[in-house]
């Protein structure tokens, strides 16, 4: 992982920008890609790259239209819910481009499900599926931190992956994270992932504060694929003999860091790319990265930078079922 700018000392504004590099006026300004729509919604849930459109398996009940740069899942048959019918056709696809070993990014296995947010019912899409699609996927990441009583200063707890990790093998991380099961809350999935990969227990329930909502647009550099990310936050006080130990083979250990040291190991492209902007926005709402040790400049272009409007919905345009989960 490189920063720009050659010339000039990296900046924390410089780490956002390596996971939200898609830019703003997207997609008015780029006719590349194809919007994914979920008939009768006309909003687009994701976008789709031309390499894709051309590779996948396509079942019957999706219609690519080359002219309206659209692929759009048809209607559901009468006494077929949104659910089943989205469900069974992106899982057709997913299935059969697995099979034939079409995209290096399904790593030629299934994964867990993603839920497509702002649909109009409870639609799903395996993870190493996503963006393919070019969904909006939901994060969530735990930032545990002790603070000195006698400094005054903070520390955080650094998880470090395992070397034998698909993705981001041996780098920096969030004290917990995870992305978000279809069925999950963010929380749940805090809860679920701070017991399997810190070996913290539920009891730290009351302690967890959720502090709100990172967004980014990311085109992957390689394959051109787009997608959104939506990560919830959260904070969690630990006390000094409070200590987290990797509970799976996803952690390789924990390592008790202070915010300038952080800092410093994030400028140098240790951590893993989206947890820079998690650890930023926590360094921005504790008042440790401020206008005066930023810039004004640069401290307002942090700030708007960590939270942009995605061009896929979030939240759906009609009353969703009780039992259907929100995002």
């Amino acid at each position: 992982m490189s920063l720009k700018r050659p010339h000039q000392p990296p900046r924390l504004s410089d780490l956002i920008a390596l996971v939200d590099n898609v830019p703003l006026s997207f997609p008015q300004d780029d006719t590349t890609y194809y919007r994914l729509l979920l008939s009768p919604d006309p909003r687009p849930h994701g976008f789709i790259h031309p390499s894709t459109i051309a590779r996948m398996p396509w079942p019957a009940s999706f219609a690519v239209d080359h002219t309206a740069r659209s692929v759009t899942l048809c209607a559901a048959p009468a006494g077929t819910s949104l659910s089943e019918h989205a469900n069974a056709a992106f899982q057709n696809a997913v299935d059969d481009a697995i099979a034939a070993d079409v995209f290096p990014v399904l790593a030629g296995r299934h994964s867990e499900h993603f839920r497509v947010p702002g649909a109009r019912g409870f639609v799903q899409v395996e993870r190493y599926a996503a963006s393919l699609f070019g969904i909006a996927a939901r994060g969530a990441h735990l930032t545990g931190y002790v603070e000195d009583p006698v400094g005054g200063g903070l520390r955080i707890w650094v998880a470090r992956r395992s070397a034998s990790l698909f993705m981001f093998p041996g780098m920096l991380d969030s004290t917990v994270a995870g992305g978000v099961k279809a069925a999950d809350t963010p929380l749940s999935c805090i809860l679920a992932e701070s017991l399997e990969e810190a070996s913290l227990p539920s009891s730290i329930l009351p302690r967890i504060r959720p502090a709100g909502v990172i967004t980014a647009l990311t085109r992957d550099a390689a394959a051109g694929h787009v997608h959104g990310e939506v990560l919830h936050v959260y904070d969690l006080a630990m006390a000094p003999g409070e200590v987290p130990a990797p509970g799976d083979d996803e952690v390789a250990e924990f390592v008790l860091m202070d915010c300038a040291e952080v800092r410093r190991r994030m400028l140098a492209g240790e951590f893993k790319p989206n947890v820079c902007s998690v650890l930023v926005d926590f360094m921005v709402r504790r008042g440790i990265v401020t206008p005066e040790t930023e810039g004004e400049g640069e401290y307002v272009e942090i700030c708007t930078r960590l939270r942009r409007r995605l061009p896929m919905p979030t939240e759906s345009d009609m009353p969703l079922d009780a039992n259907q989960v929100m995002i």
